[in-house]
């Protein structure tokens, strides 16, 4: 990671790609008319040294996503502890502890299994304030390069006993890991439903995360919630007020279809930071350590 400064003409470009960003999510959010919260935007700044960071929380952005735990550590350590920061990679069961000291880490959003919330659960400091926010990854596109738990449909329900993969996860976070929160589900789509849908057509990957958070919502108020709950209670999931589950959905090159489609949080690298190079070639004798 490199700690000088950008030059001016890099200053000016990611000025101009987060402004250029904000206003493309404004405009996606105005013309689906009222909606209840304002999806949130997380620059996700892999490989991106800290000096780039900087400019863009110079400009009010607080919510940052990494995928590599020991580049989010040395980057946490560097920059203002007000960053809200989010885990977006693979996170290995033995990387939870390393993961939980960042004071401010605010959300984990590729949770798939009951080892690693475990561990996680288990490594957060007892003096931590709020509980940490997690979201199950689902692999909406079924494909076996990527991670998460299959996906819920309106034909699939437990009402023959057997409860899915993620009704057993997400019961057990909210029931017996009092330091996370459930907060909602996320999804990475196939790259082809994303570059080749255009305006008029729905993403199946996300019309797939919509049902299953709607299927799940359903099924924790039917199991979790007293008979005897009023309307003002406290959810243990969600929304505190509403239990609404919220969704991560959409990148770079997909996020507005993803608003469209309800999203409530959007991952967006490239069309900050611009491109970045790959692990292999940061290696390289002379390249910058992001």
């Amino acid at each position: 990671m490199s700690g000088n400064p950008t030059t001016p003409e890099r200053t000016a470009e990611i000025r101009e790609s987060l402004t250029e960003i904000r206003g493309r999510v404004s405009r996606a959010v105005d013309a689906l008319g009222s909606v209840s919260n304002i999806p949130k935007l997380v620059a996700v700044s892999k490989y991106k040294p800290s000096a780039d960071i900087l400019v863009c929380y110079e400009l009010g952005q607080r919510d940052f996503g990494e995928n590599y735990v020991q580049e989010l550590v040395d980057k946490a350590k560097e920059l203002p502890i007000e960053i809200q920061w989010h885990f977006i990679g693979t996170l290995q069961s033995n990387k939870a502890k390393l993961l939980a000291s960042i004071p401010n880490l605010h959300t984990v959003q590729t949770i798939s299994s009951e080892k690693t919330v475990n561990a996680l659960h288990k490594a957060l400091p007892s003096d931590r304030i709020a509980p940490l926010n997690v979201l199950i990854q689902i692999n909406t596109s079924g494909e076996d390069a990527k991670s998460g738990i299959q996906p819920l449909a309106s034909s699939s329900s437990s009402s023959l006993g057997q409860l899915s993969d993620l009704q057993r996860l997400a019961k057990h976070i909210v029931m017996s890991c009092p330091k996370l929160r459930l907060q909602g589900l996320m999804t990475i789509g196939a790259l082809d439903l994303s570059l080749s849908a255009n305006e008029t057509e729905k993403n199946a990957d996300f019309e797939r995360l919509t049902e299953t958070r709607d299927i799940l919502e359903r099924w924790l108020q039917a199991e979790l919630v007293p008979e005897e709950a009023d309307k003002n209670q406290v959810w243990r999931w969600g929304d505190e007020s509403t239990g609404k589950l919220l969704l991560s959905m959409g990148m770079s090159s997909d996020f507005e279809a993803a608003l469209k489609a309800g999203s409530d949080i959007v991952r967006v690298g490239t069309g900050i930071f611009g491109s970045r190079k790959t692990r292999d070639e940061l290696k390289e004798p002379g390249a910058p350590v992001s």
